[in-house]
């Protein structure tokens, strides 16, 4: 309310240019004592006014009343100030932080403090900027971290969303702080910038971004056209459920659901070089391109609310984004982890039984096995516990990273290193994959080792069927392929006795055995309308039209001879000893990398031809995304950061697996990618954290 004193008071402060917010009248960061020297230097100052405004006043005026008023205008001016202001927090190394002056970043806002100071256990400083200029943009935040640290990279991240140019408020940083002021009154905003490389290049004019997240944009643009190309292309995609019914999605979602997902897997990728990564600086980029991937995966999903509990893959994007901001030590960065985990949460227990994680925990804690799907659990339960702590809430903290104790412990101590090393030795296996078997058999080696072997077998058959029926075209739907498992019973229907279906499709081009997969084809595997067919038009009749559907499906069915894999494989087998040309020939051949090594050890006098062979097919089949397993990346970045064009075939065959994955098949997925993780990196979290959660 205005009020003649209240008036005067503030045309005095005016004139004056006295700000409340500022020494002596406010101090940065108030103690005890700086609070009551704040309420001294602000009494002092009604004093004076007081006896300098009676003489304009009608009636003298009294020093409570003006010290009231300036209580209230200092607590408008801090609230005010409050919406402009920000801390940002930046993550670099040693090396970063050497040469940086203490005025470099003064121009950031009215005043630019230090509040965490850099040392030799951390590598982040913590800047609060009060007031943030109204001209500072993600872009020139990073420009100037670029030059000031001598860096080529650094990534604006705020409230879990990436800010560039072609964000909101076109990445104007005080209006995108204001903007989301207010949801959390007790929490100050926060900006999370990412530094990594060294060698500061000055960007190119009207192009402040630095110029190594090129790549990373021209990935992200590629595989959003290719969902696009994917989804609008005339064999519409489509995907089923658990009971192999048909779900209906539009176009539009299908773009948003296929880009997310394939976001998602090059973000896991990311992930797994920072394991292999013993440098701090490539570990930290890696860590930063990963959580681009993961934040942008997660904004594709914000337009796709309905099929959110309908795919398990959202839940396990949000414990993956949580997980990056822990190892990039930013935790309290991510101000809704909670909220996050929750899904995360809700995703899991959907893949078990109501009481799978109370049995867990005793028998874990009475040394008896536990299933290898209680891995996933312990990151869940030491993330809600790191998260939980961070927000005082002690005994949820306490409960949740003793769950996640008891289980990495058991889990652990049922893959000892020695018995690793063996079965990788003896199987030619990655530790990833000694480490799930043993754990499945509660560290028995010769039953795990008995399961890696059935397993191999398995993938190899499941290969050599996925290539056959690549090789027979698909159906007239231009969709599906072949279903193998109905030529015998066709077969028997039709009394053709001289079918074969155990010699994995050599005879396919036998009479008989054409007319079979010819029917199944027109038919789109129907046994009932192939009978029809079949004595309705006779054979010669059903083979000219398998033949002309050939004709008709060329550039749309594409017939492939090779097994599927991808770049990630062709780099595991080179960083063991495996020249690059032969390692793709027996990819090529077997699908995976262990059968690849086995393949090898057969073939020690083929690697003259094989490298040839190479080279003839390396012009066909290097294209950004190439087939692989599922739980492995798919898509290769070029080195000169040159955006790259996809292959329609490979992007939807790739993207068709992601789909299919993630409707009708998740527990298998997740067995897949968390089974084999050491849980090292988790134990050492849980043995630095448990003790503060202890009362």
């Amino acid at each position: 309310m205005t009020t003649p004193t209240r008036d005067l008071v503030l045309s005095h402060l005016r004139q004056e240019k006295l700000q409340l917010w500022l020494p002596p009248y406010c101090q940065r960061e108030r103690s005890v004592a700086d609070a009551k020297s704040d309420t001294d230097a602000l009494r002092n100052l009604a004093q004076v006014m007081a006896e300098k405004l009676s003489s304009s006043s009608e009636a003298p005026l009294k020093v409570n009343d003006i010290f009231s008023i300036l209580s209230q205008l200092q607590c408008h001016a801090l609230q005010k100030l409050k919406k402009h202001s920000v801390d940002i927090k930046i993550l670099a190394t040693k090396q970063h932080f050497a040469n940086l002056s203490d005025d470099a970043f003064a121009s950031w806002g009215d005043t630019v403090v230090t509040v965490k100071n850099r040392s030799t256990k951390t590598k982040s400083v913590v800047l609060r900027v009060e007031n943030i200029s109204s001209t500072l943009t993600a872009d020139k935040l990073s420009s100037a971290l670029c030059c000031a640290l001598n860096a080529t990279t650094a990534r604006v991240i705020f409230k879990g969303e990436i800010i560039s140019s072609s964000s909101s408020c076109e990445g104007n940083l005080r209006k995108i702080v204001s903007s989301n002021n207010g949801k959390e009154e007790q929490r100050r905003n926060e900006l999370l910038c990412i530094v990594s490389g060294h060698g500061y290049i000055p960007p190119a004019p009207a192009a402040a971004v630095a110029t190594s997240c090129h790549t990373d944009k021209d990935i992200i643009d590629s595989i959003r056209s290719s969902a696009s190309r994917i989804a609008y292309n005339q064999s519409r995609f489509e995907i089923t459920d658990q009971s192999g019914n048909l779900v209906p999605m539009s176009q539009t979602d299908s773009i948003s659901l296929l880009t997310a997902l394939g976001l998602h897997r090059i973000g896991r990728s990311k992930m797994a070089k920072v394991v292999d990564s013993d440098d701090d600086g490539d570990k930290r980029n890696s860590l930063a391109s990963a959580l681009v991937f993961f934040l942008e995966a997660d904004a594709e999903w914000s337009t796709l609310k309905a099929w959110k509990k309908k795919v398990d893959n959202f839940g396990l994007l949000q414990l993956d984004i949580v997980w990056t901001y822990v190892l990039l030590e930013s935790l309290e960065s991510l101000s809704d982890a909670v909220k996050r985990l929750e899904i995360a949460e809700t995703v899991l227990r959907k893949q078990v039984h109501s009481n799978f994680v109370t049995l867990a925990l005793v028998n874990a804690e009475a040394n008896n096995p536990i299933p290898p799907l209680c891995t996933m659990f312990v990151r869940l339960f030491l993330l809600q516990g790191m998260a939980s702590k961070m927000r005082n809430c002690n005994d949820t903290a306490a409960e949740r990273m003793g769950w996640a104790r008891v289980l990495c412990q058991k889990l652990r101590a049922s893959c000892p290193p020695d018995r690793v090393e063996i079965l990788c030795g003896a199987y030619c296996v990655e530790p990833s994959t000694a480490i799930s078997a043993l754990r499945k058999f509660n560290g028995d080696p010769d039953a795990a080792g008995n399961f890696i072997a059935s397993v191999r077998d398995d993938e190899i058959r499941l290969a050599k069927k996925r290539k056959r029926q690549h090789r027979l075209g698909k159906c007239s739907n231009s969709i599906d392929f072949v279903d193998l498992d109905l030529v015998q019973t066709l077969s028997d229907l039709l009394g053709f006795r001289d079918i074969d279906t155990t010699d994995d499709g050599q005879n396919d081009q036998s009479t008989s055995k054409m007319i079979v997969i010819g029917l199944l084809r027109l038919t789109i595997n129907d046994i009932e309308k192939s009978l029809a067919l079949y004595n309705e038009i006779g054979a010669q009749n059903v083979l000219e039209q398998a033949a002309q559907l050939d004709k008709d499906n060329t550039g749309i069915a594409v017939i492939v001879s090779d097994m599927n894999f991808n770049d990630i494989d062709v780099a595991s087998l080179v960083s063991m000893g495996v020249e690059e040309g032969r390692g793709r020939c027996a990819l090529r051949a077997t699908g995976n990398v262990d059968s690849a090594l086995l393949w090898l050890l057969s073939k020690e006098d083929d690697n003259e031809e094989n490298t040839s062979d190479e080279k003839k097919k390396a012009d066909f089949t290097g294209n950004p995304i190439n087939n692989g397993e599922v739980g492995r990346s798919s898509f290769y970045e070029k080195q000169d950061g040159s955006s790259g064009s996809l292959s329609d075939e490979d992007a939807y065959d790739f993207l068709e697996r992601e789909l299919g994955e993630a409707l009708s098949n998740s527990k298998e997925m997740l067995e897949k990618e968390w089974l084999g993780a050491d849980l090292d990196k988790e134990w050492r979290l849980l043995e630095e954290f448990m003790p503060f959660t202890m009362h």
